[in-house]
């Protein structure tokens, strides 16, 4: 028999073959297929707005910016993008991401923790949730809603925002974790995450977490040059099947036909609303 010694000696050799198997499988595993695009429309964006979350939802599309002291949450007509209403929110607060489902808004704050959830039609607050840590982007899909906080790992919640479970990316960026997922878009059966501070957007699988696409988006917005005006804000058309893209402070939006490759390209199809 083994000794205690011996035994010691034997699982830390296991756990350290384990180890180095899980670090060569994710270091061989390939980048995500990046997506070729065609752009169907440049259409003005508001480049005051600090664009945190923003979602298409009927004939509207709804746009939250982010900013203590002058964050706002804003309801458009959509395609034509006129304000219908606009509600500042209070002072301290720090507007973030947020997603539509029937005639509810949920929208998240960084670092306050909480979340507010508001009706559709006048954008009054009807009541608030809260979760730990920090808030950043925000989509729904098949009654779970999906928040982003800047790490590789997406928190779950039901409709209620009772955690239910997380959602980490296995696949590694050419040898690195997956980090600083921001704004969120969940359409035609993947999430759909900004990479903060990168003019990259990448398409996760939501049942195993790994990055299925990728989008590189350098060709947009090539005449911002502030650091604070970077690529966030997905939003899908799925009346046209594709997705409109802009950034923080942009005076632009883009509406962008992907092109999938046959064998792999997903259902046309939003979240349900």
């Amino acid at each position: 028999m083994l000794g205690t010694y011996s035994r010691i000696l034997l699982a830390a050799s296991t756990l350290l073959c384990l180890q180095s198997q899980m670090a060569f499988a994710d270091a061989t595993r390939p980048s995500p297929e990046t997506l070729d695009y065609q752009i169907l429309a440049e259409e003005k964006h508001d480049s005051r707005s600090f664009t945190q979350g923003w979602e298409i939802a009927g004939d509207f599309i709804y746009e939250s910016s982010g900013g203590y002291g002058r964050s706002f949450i804003r309801k458009s007509e959509y395609p034509k993008a006129t304000i219908a209403l606009e509600k500042r929110l209070p002072a301290n607060w720090f507007a973030e991401g947020l997603t539509v489902i029937g005639d509810r808004l949920y929208l998240l704050s960084w670092r306050q923790q909480k979340g507010l959830l508001l009706d559709t039609e006048e954008l009054k607050p009807l009541a608030q949730f809260h979760y730990s840590g920090e808030g950043w982007g925000l989509c729904h899909m098949d009654n779970a809603i999906y928040m982003s906080n800047g790490s590789g790992t997406l928190q779950i919640f039901n409709t209620r925002f009772q955690k239910q479970g997380e959602l980490s990316l296995p696949s590694s960026d050419n040898g690195r974790a997956w980090q600083n997922l921001n704004e969120l878009e969940c359409a035609k059966g993947l999430i759909w995450a900004n990479i903060w501070q990168e003019k990259r957007v990448i398409a996760i699988d939501p049942q195993t977490g790994d990055v299925k696409f990728q989008l590189d988006l350098k060709a947009l917005g090539s005449s911002m040059k502030s650091s604070d005006a970077v690529l966030n804000g997905i939003a899908y058309d799925d009346k046209q099947d594709a997705f409109w893209f802009t950034g923080k402070l942009w005076p632009k939006r883009y509406l962008l036909k992907l092109n999938f490759p046959e064998e792999a390209a997903p259902s046309a199809q939003k979240a349900d609303q």
